[in-house]
């Protein structure tokens, strides 16, 4: 069974912390003015694009090779013949059930 005298110091912290984050947030929120609110946001003049590569490299920065292996590309193949009959079976059935 829990006593009070041990629980009552776990709810003094969260009550003082609560208090000093309001203090805390409205001491630093003073700083900024409402204009700055009211501003429109900023744009840098270029945006860096982190999902673009220089050409021959992949994402961890290893050139790229020129051949796949024949395993890799016979799976996809298999892929994309695959996707090809679901298509199809997807466009027949689009236009059977309309």
């Amino acid at each position: 069974m829990i006593r009070k005298e041990d629980i009552r110091i776990p709810i003094i912290v969260l009550v003082a912390g609560l208090i000093s984050l309001v203090v805390f947030h409205s001491w630093f929120s003073s700083f900024i003015g409402e204009d700055d609110w009211k501003g429109p946001t900023p744009v840098p003049e270029t945006l860096n694009n982190v999902y673009v590569w220089p050409k021959g490299l992949d994402y961890l920065g290893n050139p790229k090779k020129e051949s796949i292996d024949p395993f890799r590309q016979k799976v996809i193949e298999d892929y994309k013949k695959y996707m090809e009959k679901r298509r199809t079976k997807y466009k027949d059935w689009k236009l059977k059930n309309r």
